[in-house]
């Protein structure tokens, strides 16, 4: 028997945090449930919704805004 086939392989896409913001200035989002929440860093409401991968997205675009400001 191959010894190899058994070994576990590390397929992970570990990608780096492509974010051009500072990490004091990033969203925070939060899951409960089937909803996520993001955050600015002052508690304010930015975006609430189903899809975590658009409310992460639309969440760090408003806080770049608000950030150039």
């Amino acid at each position: 028997m191959l010894r190899a086939s058994r070994e576990s392989k590390n397929t992970s896409n570990t990608q780096l945090d492509e974010s051009d913001l500072p990490r004091s200035e990033r969203p925070t989002i939060i899951g409960r449930g089937r909803k996520f929440a993001g955050y600015d860093k002052k508690g304010k409401l930015l975006i609430l919704g189903y899809d975590k991968r658009i409310v992460q997205e639309y969440a760090y675009a408003q806080a770049k805004i608000r950030l150039e400001r």
